[in-house]
């Protein structure tokens, strides 16, 4: 464990969510008819493993942790599951080793951070793997805020929001492109996440920051004489809908919040960049299989994932990160609302560009 994997290589951009539902959805029932091998006695040999694409004892290695042990009751027993971390937080390192060196034999699945999916949106050339064709297993979603000092309007065209965010293609994406769609002026200061942004929004150094997760309810205790939430990047239900966030009742999603401001959202592709990039910031972790994995070997993944949904142990864990579990085929919603079309990746790829002056490579 502890390893790090490198990896270079521009995504290809050609594929539909639709088709990716497709796949995803029905490809064990075709295989079905066409007489796909049942199960093996002993589907995992010497075990299953739990590629991590993270660092070791960072948060999905902890994360991992729980899951493992959760997963454990939907497998056959006694079958053992090792993880092993590689790579940074972002998840690209992780997600490369993966697409390069696991077979679709199903020993092997990736817990990957939504974090990286939008990297590979963005076209970052570091990439070598393609979201669109993992097949999801199990999913955590999580709420992510962004919080502004008091008297922000962000009607007003001119005003400038200087707004935290770690680095220009990250989870601050949907917020930065977000304030751009509702006619306000994104001005990023990058550098700055966690505390340590919102230490800069209380001394006045930034206008607004973006909070996640368990982390909310502290920063608008912290923060209630100095901010309010501006907008919430929403949630994604069971039939990949994004709406509006159960867990921040009084805060308006993005598109509720637009449609206020300027009318109905647009129908460009810009903003199914931003829709995608928002699904993407949310999707806590992912647990996925490599394309072409034998169907009753995902079927039989789905099912411990299944388990881990009705495990006390991990639902606390859950519970305390305020995170959202899903699994099987809302996961696979989940994703294909992430994974967008070549239209709003151009779209996005030059906002990048030109507001961001951010470039693949």
């Amino acid at each position: 464990m502890g390893e790090r994997a490198g990896g270079g290589g521009r995504p290809r951009a050609r594929f539909s969510r639709r088709r990716f539902l497709v796949a995803t959805m029905i490809a064990p029932l075709l295989a079905a008819r066409r007489g796909v091998a049942a199960l093996p006695a002993q589907p995992f040999g010497d075990g299953a493993t739990l590629l991590v694409a993270g660092p070791v004892n960072g948060r999905l290695d902890r994360i991992s942790a729980h899951l493992a042990g959760a997963l454990l009751p939907g497998l056959p027993s006694g079958t053992p599951i090792r993880r092993v971390a590689r790579g940074g937080p972002d998840g690209v390192a992780g997600a490369n080793e993966f697409a390069a060196r696991v077979m679709p034999d199903g020993q092997t699945a990736l817990l990957l951070p939504g974090v990286a999916v939008i990297d590979w949106l963005a076209g970052d050339n570091r990439c070598h793997f393609e979201a669109n064709r993992f097949v999801p297993v199990l999913g955590g979603l999580t709420s992510r805020v962004l919080v502004g000092r008091n008297g922000i309007d962000l009607g007003q065209t001119a005003t400038p929001v200087r707004i935290a965010a770690s680095r220009p293609v990250g989870p601050d994406l949907p917020a930065l492109l977000g304030v751009d769609l509702l006619g306000a002026r994104a001005v990023p200061v990058f550098g700055l996440e966690g505390v340590a942004a919102r230490a800069a929004l209380a001394r006045g150094e930034v206008d607004a920051v973006l909070v996640q997760g368990a982390d909310i309810a502290e920063a608008r205790l912290a923060l209630a004489t100095l901010a309010t939430p501006l907008f919430s990047f929403g949630m994604i239900d069971a039939d990949g809908h994004l709406g509006a966030d159960p867990a921040l009742p009084d805060v308006p999603h993005l598109p509720a919040l637009y449609e206020r401001l300027r009318g109905a959202p647009p129908a460009g592709a810009i903003y199914a960049a931003w829709r995608s990039a928002a699904a993407a910031a949310i999707l806590d972790f992912a647990l996925v299989l490599p394309a072409l994995t034998p169907p009753p070997l995902v079927a039989l993944w789905r099912a411990a994932g299944r388990e881990v949904m009705a495990d006390q142990g991990w639902q606390q864990s859950a519970g305390i990160e305020a995170t959202r579990i899903l699994a099987g085929p809302e996961t696979t919603v989940c994703l294909g609302t992430a994974v967008t079309r070549p239209p709003a990746l151009s779209d996005l790829r030059r906002w990048l560009a030109e507001r961001l002056d951010w470039h693949p490579g």
